[in-house]
């Protein structure tokens, strides 16, 4: 498997006073200012870009416990954690190295066709938004396939640009890992056993005015959905919100194996069953289980938890992909 530079974190720090940043953005070797350098809260459509000079100025808009992404093509991404008290008003990028050197190589008799169809079915979904989505740099994403694991593995250097005409955004999405994993079932044919990505995401609208389809569309997505279900679970409205709770096949009472505490701007909830079943507005089945020994998990208040790689999804929530996605920042309007 291919080795992940971890993204250096940093403590992003401000005003109680006020929400608003601003830093001058720099080559780390040449002092020469970046101008163009991407600026973004992480899964939000909240960001800005730095002009001639390097300088970029940005409205936090309450995103006191997410994470701001400094990104700039070719050199490393870095991540600041939004909660502190004093922020630098220069910072420096330092050039990224190719990660193909990083990357065990073996034979790969698989086809690229083939290994791009698998990954955008998996990354963008199989739902109806799937069909309307394009990722405009297929060409930048490499692909290897590794027949002594069974394992596909993605990665890009560049961010990947998704056009989603369903929902109305232009997504450029940060792939940091992207891992799926195959097993041969009893007639010897290979199936999709686990799907695993994480990354960094920037939403931006399509166009100036949405139409009210797409309106729609962003309304029913939400409903039902991870952000819906975590927003709920958060200010205990799971019942309210049409959301219940089995043990099994057994409806149980709601909040029965969820411990839910709040913490400053963030709600801790620990998971007392290792599964439980989910179901929305009497139609809509998901799961949602324990990934290993750690119970507890954060959510933000946008309505993000972390660790990511903490839960995993089954049912309806589990189809969800990509081009399902929407900011975190969203809301009914």
């Amino acid at each position: 498997m291919k080795k992940i530079t971890f993204l250096a974190l940093f403590f992003l720090c401000f005003s109680l006073n006020s929400q608003t940043i601003d830093a001058y953005i720099f080559d780390k070797n040449t002092s020469e200012p970046l101008f163009g350098t991407t600026i973004y809260i992480d899964g939000t459509t909240i960001g800005t870009t730095t002009n001639s000079e390097g300088y970029f100025e940005l409205d936090l808009k309450n995103s006191k416990n997410s994470n701001l992404i400094i990104s700039f093509l070719g050199y490393q991404t870095q991540v600041f954690e939004v909660n502190s008290s004093q922020f630098p008003k220069n910072i420096y990028l330092e050039e990224s190295e190719s990660q193909l050197d990083e990357v065990i190589v073996e034979p790969d008799n698989w086809s690229r066709e083939r290994k791009l169809r698998i990954f955008k079915s998996e990354f963008l979904g199989k739902t109806e938004a799937s069909k309307y989505c394009k990722i405009i740099n297929e060409k930048d994403i490499t692909l290897i396939y590794k027949a002594s694991s069974n394992t596909l593995i993605a990665y890009s250097e560049k961010p990947i640009i998704i056009k989603n005409k369903y929902l109305g955004y232009q997504i450029n999405y940060n792939l940091m890992d992207f891992e799926i994993k195959f097993n041969y079932d009893t007639m010897g044919l290979l199936h999709t056993h686990k799907v695993y990505y994480v990354g960094t995401s920037y939403f931006t609208e399509l166009h100036k005015k949405t139409k009210k389809k797409v309106l729609k569309n962003r309304a029913n997505e939400y409903y039902g959905s991870l952000l819906h279900f975590m927003r709920s679970l958060a200010n205990k409205r799971l019942s309210e919100n049409k959301f219940r709770i089995f043990d099994k096949s057994f409806q149980i009472p709601t909040y029965k194996y969820f411990d839910i505490t709040r913490e400053d701007n963030q709600t801790q909830v620990t998971l007392l069953k290792k599964k439980l079943n989910i179901l929305y507005d009497q139609f809509d089945q998901s799961s949602i289980q324990l990934q290993n020994d750690n119970t507890k998990f954060l959510i933000d208040e946008f309505g993000n938890y972390s660790p990511p790689n903490n839960l995993i999804f089954g049912g309806n929530l589990g189809k969800k992909r990509v081009s399902n996605m929407l900011p975190l920042n969203f809301e009914i309007k």
